[in-house]
């Protein structure tokens, strides 16, 4: 086994061998508008306005003009039954305008119709995005009668999707009875998806209640769907509803989903902000789950700036950190990545680091890349390396592996393969 000595030795070797070889605007209105009086008077006010709050060019809203939605306005006058009016609206090739019509046509269906509604869209020849449309009408649909619903979706295929959105829907009019039978329908000891949407239905309204749900989940994607729910929730109370909101998880992996998944969108407004949020924390391990996307982030505005915030962290969160920090590093400085992940030696999980760097620069220089291999401590994940890294290299250059493993001190079975 390497010694501690001999393995910082090596990446010293390696790194001077690596070294030689590296040589939107900001106002919708018109500004001649700016400061015009508007008549006190409201009916006045919405004459001149119209419907949209302004006019056109030509003294119309925009939403009464002619040619926009006359086409809904006709449907619905001409059409006597709903399949009348479906077969008319899906021809509509306004976007804007089917959605509407379509929603006109939802809002006047009673729980009998739904199912023959839904049935005759599947079957029709239709616009544009059918999948969000065919939700609208389930979603309808959920409001009316959602076990009706539930009991057509059963008896098509392809139907998971469609479940999500009746049982989320529901969830949002009646948790309490959405809760009861997603707990009904689950068999089986794994994860209950139907959890998922029953959160993503009520987590806008009741963050307590959606948090005991996922509480009660099983580490799965499932769980990593209701942490997300939850996440879109808790931004639209603000980023300081979100950050203080891990705090209230017990479960310690749970409490490192909701961190990774704050900060993912924590990073979209302000990295930096991010970054200290993430530093603050106590428990490396909890830190861990962030850091790596963090880290990605700085890198791409200041690599130096993300690998000094790599140190800050605890040392069971810095190689992931690391990793996010190395690809953007080396893309620009193979040279200076190779000292910075060097001076590294002995964090936790040093293996993945090297492993990184091994990839972040195995396409423009596989001699040194090929060599950091020999600094991964565990002999199977060195060993998938090597195949994996020389297969790559190979496939461009088979001499060059040939003569490298013929200079190199590999295992036995490397050399085998790559010297043929």
């Amino acid at each position: 086994m390497m010694t501690r000595t001999h393995f910082i030795f090596t990446h010293g070797a390696v790194f001077s061998v690596g070294l030689a070889a590296a040589l939107i605007a900001n106002s919708l209105r018109d500004p001649r508008n700016e400061g015009a009086q508007v008549d006190g008077n409201p009916q006045s006010r919405s004459k001149s306005a119209g419907a949209a709050g302004f006019t056109g060019s030509d003294g119309t809203s925009p939403r009464t003009r002619p040619g926009e939605g006359s086409l809904r306005a006709q449907v619905k006058k001409d059409s006597k039954s709903p399949t009348d009016r479906l077969a008319s609206l899906v021809r509509i090739t306004d976007t804007f305008e089917r959605q509407r019509a379509l929603m006109d046509l939802v809002d006047s269906l009673g729980p009998a119709e739904f199912a023959g509604v839904a049935e005759q869209f599947r079957e029709l020849d239709h616009f544009n995005s059918s999948r969000s449309e065919y939700s609208l009408i389930l979603r309808g649909w959920a409001k009316a009668d959602p076990l009706a619903a539930l009991e057509y979706i059963d008896q098509h295929p392809n139907s998971q999707m469609g479940r999500y959105t009746v049982l989320s829907t529901w969830a949002g009019n009646d948790a309490a009875a959405a809760e009861r039978w997603a707990l009904d329908h689950h068999q089986g000891d794994g994860p209950n998806p139907h959890l998922a949407s029953v959160i993503q239905g009520i987590a806008g309204n009741d963050l307590a209640n959606a948090s005991r749900l996922a509480q009660s989940m099983p580490h799965s994607r499932e769980r990593s769907d209701a942490v997300d729910s939850i996440t879109r929730a808790l931004f639209v109370q603000g980023t300081d509803a979100a950050m203080a909101f891990p705090d209230s998880i017990a479960d310690p992996m749970l409490r490192g989903g909701f961190v990774s998944a704050i900060a993912n969108r924590m990073i979209e407004k302000d990295v930096n902000q991010a970054a200290s949020w993430v530093a603050s924390m106590k428990e490396g391990e909890i830190q861990n789950r962030a850091a790596r996307s963090v880290a990605d982030a700085l890198a791409k505005v200041d690599p130096k700036t993300a690998a000094s915030w790599v140190g800050t962290l605890k040392p069971e969160a810095q190689a992931q950190a690391a990793r996010g920090v190395i690809p953007v590093m080396s893309s620009t400085d193979i040279a200076g990545t190779a000292r910075w992940v060097s001076g590294m030696a002995g964090t936790p999980n040093y293996d993945s680091m090297v492993e990184e760097f091994v990839w972040s620069c195995n396409t423009r220089a596989p001699e040194q890349s090929a060599a950091w291999i020999q600094g991964v401590s565990d002999p199977n994940q060195q060993r998938r390396l090597y195949s994996r890294m020389l297969g790559e290299w190979a496939k461009k250059d088979a001499a060059a592996v040939k003569q490298w493993v013929a200079s190199n001190d590999v295992p036995a079975d490397v050399l085998k393969r790559f010297s043929r």
